[in-house]
């Protein structure tokens, strides 16, 4: 945000010719608009003479329900998400308590399951093997998740 001199001076409760005299002695820089006329960036302001004690109304945001009731719903949200991660957390830790789980063995089908292989001439195109294994596969996951 850029003031010019009169409104900083008046910002601070400072003379312009105060103002002037920083800006010719280096203690503070300034800026020029389009027009020609100084301004002044409110940082600027702010790293010199530090914060005003009241702040122009371009710079207050103002204090709407419409806010407060956005403010009110981040807030809830952030509640939320934290009562969330802290279940994590604790489900996280208990888990870790938990004893590791058995080595895997490698699964070979039992020798029964291995789907035959039909003579070429009543198969020709591999659909009944592809079928068959298929059906294997099936009965395998069912036994598994049964476990």
């Amino acid at each position: 945000m850029q003031l010019t001199i009169p409104k900083a001076a008046k910002l601070y409760g400072k003379h312009r010719s105060t103002i002037h005299r920083h800006i010719e002695a280096g203690r503070l820089s300034c800026g020029f608009r389009g027009d020609g006329t100084r301004v002044l960036e409110m940082a600027e302001l702010i790293r010199c003479y530090g914060e005003p004690e009241h702040l122009p109304d371009n710079v207050q945001p103002p204090a709407t329900p419409q806010q407060e009731g956005l403010q009110q719903a981040m807030l809830q949200a952030l509640h939320a998400m934290h009562s969330e991660l802290v279940a994590l957390r604790q489900e996280v830790a208990e888990l870790r308590q938990l004893p590791p789980p058995p080595a895997a063995q490698p699964a070979t089908p039992p020798p029964e399951t291995t789907p035959a292989t039909p003579p070429k001439d009543e198969d020709p195109h591999g659909l009944r093997s592809l079928v068959q294994s298929l059906r294997d596969h099936d009965r395998q996951s069912d036994d598994s998740s049964n476990r």
